[in-house]
């Protein structure tokens, strides 16, 4: 018995004394990788800076160049193109790089906001991006490579960046993998996603009946019923305002021209 409580007295005072020990260990440990993180982010800061600083040119007017570097940026976790509040260093830097990230946004704003009467407030963004160029006096090159061209992962990120407004800006990918800018605070449903991918189809230009959605998948059609047919495209009209209703078509008795999916001048 006076073997096992000397035993037991001694082991506490033991493990009391080694958890101490571990703690300070511990916290000297870390502070050390703290201090040596710390160093680390302040050398990388200054190399990323002088990297961004020697080549604001390119960055700005070069969209290859730029490309690849907000992809360097972004696989570190650096936004080098965001506003002050998430990233207030860059903007204190490189001010012509935050500056131009808003000139572009307010020109989608504006392309947007001009076109909205048309399309309903959904435009897709290979419009979208051909507008904007029109729009900086810059040549509409295809392939988005001319220097001073805006391609659509610029459009992309800029339009990321106007979601505080509260507008619904934001980016929709159809079921074909096309991809539309929203510019109105509405969400688009199930039913009108797949009616805005049919009206873009290949010489359809816009034109949607109800035999379109009530056909079967072997004639090119959903397979849908006449009532739900008919109430989606109602909703996308007079709801929504996302496409003009023709009565006076030959064969069909409403035919709906789908805004966003008509060919503009």
């Amino acid at each position: 018995m006076h073997r096992l409580n000397g035993v037991g007295l001694a082991a506490l005072d033991r493990h009391t004394s080694t958890t101490r020990s571990y703690d300070i260990l511990s916290t000297s440990l870390s502070q050390t990788q703290v201090t040596h993180l710390q160093s680390q982010l302040t050398s990388f800061r200054s190399a990323l800076t002088t990297f961004a600083i020697n080549h604001r040119e390119d960055i700005l007017h070069d969209p290859a160049f730029r490309h690849r570097f907000t992809q360097m940026c972004s696989s570190i976790g650096v936004d080098p193109l965001a506003g002050p509040r998430k990233g207030g260093w860059w903007a204190e830097l490189l001010p012509s790089v935050g500056d131009w990230q808003y000139e572009l946004g307010v020109q989608i704003v504006d392309v947007c906001v001009s076109t909205r009467e048309r399309n309903g407030g959904m435009i897709e963004l290979s419009e979208l991006v051909r507008l904007v160029r029109k729009l900086r006096g810059v040549p509409d090159d295809q392939d988005g490579k001319g220097r001073g061209t805006i391609t659509e992962e610029d459009i992309i990120r800029s339009v990321k960046t106007l979601s505080p407004l509260g507008a619904g800006y934001t980016i929709v990918t159809l079921d074909d993998g096309r991809k539309m800018v929203r510019s109105v605070p509405k969400e688009l449903d199930e039913d009108q996603a797949v009616i805005l991918a049919l009206a873009r189809t290949p010489g359809k230009y816009g034109r949607v009946t109800i035999d379109d959605l009530v056909l079967g998948r072997e004639k090119g059609g959903k397979g849908w019923i006449r009532e739900r047919a008919r109430g989606a495209l109602e909703n996308m009209s007079l709801r929504d305002g996302l496409c003009w209703i023709d009565e006076q078509d030959t064969v069909h008795d409403r035919v709906y021209w789908v805004t966003s999916a008509m060919k503009w001048d």
